[in-house]
């Protein structure tokens, strides 16, 4: 049996994930800012 193709997979997969994790990392904080500012004007 090839394991190649598999491997090669799961190395693209845990690539991608990689690079969407540290996009979601990058922007956390905004997001947050962004988040606690839509809450406070809710309770204004």
């Amino acid at each position: 049996m090839d394991f190649d193709s598999i491997l090669t997979g799961l190395a693209v997969t845990s690539a991608v994930t990689a690079i969407i994790g540290a996009g979601a990392i990058k922007a956390a904080p905004g997001f947050a800012r962004w988040a606690t500012n839509k809450v406070a004007t809710f309770f204004r």
